[in-house]
């Protein structure tokens, strides 16, 4: 099967130029062109394209979101922990009711002093976490306006359900467009891990005899991530941008492909770390490991990204409880 015409060009992120991201490809941009721009920044610099994606779009801004209660002791605290954060502190929830999947957490305006570590200026400062995390806070003072007073204590954020307040506010009705580009960017991620496992990735040396993974192994990853392109491709072809107004019927056919995507780049990862795992500290070990680190952030949202943001804000068919977040590795 051949590949539709979007996905033989690609454009490249200039992540530099924030502002020029912003203009270049957006919820103004037609779902085919995004998925092929998402797809091949991916491959080029997963870490980077993520940095570049959440400092440009606030993707949490049509969550519910909370507001830090300062008034009621030190501000929130956030602390890096192994593929995300930690965070504790006190937020008032107004108008919660419970039936929010999920929660938006901001630190607060400004620079930020913690007990562990000073969140400054330009780094993330927006947290994601299921309503289920509220379950077991302290709850605290309802004044009636603000709303109940929730204190968290080391709750772990991975750091794909982490963005930038300061970002570009994505609405409701956005849903696809950051579905899109989630999908093409954990897919073009994952294809980059294939490359190099083949050794034919860019600035990577040759498969040595010694790698643990026969290449038929590597070959059959790298056409499941294949298939997975082309359906998701197949679907957005010719779709108008979100803003345009995206058909139902292909948010509908979108959403599944999307979730099916993420649980093959899953598939896929979790075989390419066992392989680079297998090869000690050879060329595998030291090409493989970083880079799927880099992109751990990008695997996180893959996971959850039609949960934490549905169509024109309703309440997803899969709520949180299906899983629990924290114990995605990347």
């Amino acid at each position: 099967m051949s590949e539709p015409p979007e996905m033989t060009t690609f454009m490249h992120g200039d992540h530099s130029k924030p502002d020029g991201y912003v203009k270049a490809l957006g919820p103004d941009t037609g779902l085919a062109r995004l998925f092929a721009f998402f797809e091949s920044d991916g491959y080029s610099d997963p870490s980077a394209a993520w940095q570049a994606f959440t400092s440009t779009w606030n993707w949490a801004a049509p969550l519910t979101t909370a507001d830090p209660a300062a008034a009621f002791g030190p501000g929130p605290v956030v602390q890096p922990a192994m593929s995300g954060f930690t965070l504790s502190g006190a937020w008032h929830v107004p108008s919660y009711d419970g039936t929010a999947a999920w929660l938006a957490l901001p630190l607060g305006g400004g620079e930020q002093q913690g007990r562990h570590a000073t969140v400054a200026h330009g780094d993330p400062d927006l947290f994601v976490v299921p309503s289920e995390a509220l379950r077991s806070a302290v709850r605290g003072f309802d004044d009636g306006v603000a709303g109940p007073l929730f204190r968290l204590e080391d709750v772990h954020v991975p750091a794909g359900f982490v963005t930038h307040s300061a970002g570009t506010p994505l609405r409701p009705g956005d849903a696809a467009f950051l579905w899109t580009a989630v999908a093409a960017l954990a897919l073009g991620a994952a294809r980059r891990m294939t490359d190099v496992l083949a050794g034919s990735a860019p600035n990577t040396a040759s498969p040595a005899a010694t790698w643990p993974m026969p290449p038929a192994a590597a070959a059959e990853l790298a056409a499941m991530l294949h298939d997975e392109r082309l359906s998701l491709a197949a679907v957005v072809h010719g779709a108008p941008s979100v803003r345009q107004g995206t058909p139902s019927s292909v948010e509908e056919r979108l959403a599944p492909l999307v979730r099916q995507a993420g649980h093959a780049v899953h598939q896929v990862v979790a075989s390419v770390y066992e392989h680079a795992l297998a090869s000690g500290g050879t060329g595998p070990r030291r090409a493989l490991v970083p880079l799927i680190e880099g992109s751990a952030p990008i695997l996180h949202q893959a996971r959850y990204v039609t949960e934490l943001l549905p169509p024109d804000g309703r309440s997803s068919p899969r709520r949180a409880e299906q899983g629990d977040y924290r114990r995605i590795s990347g």
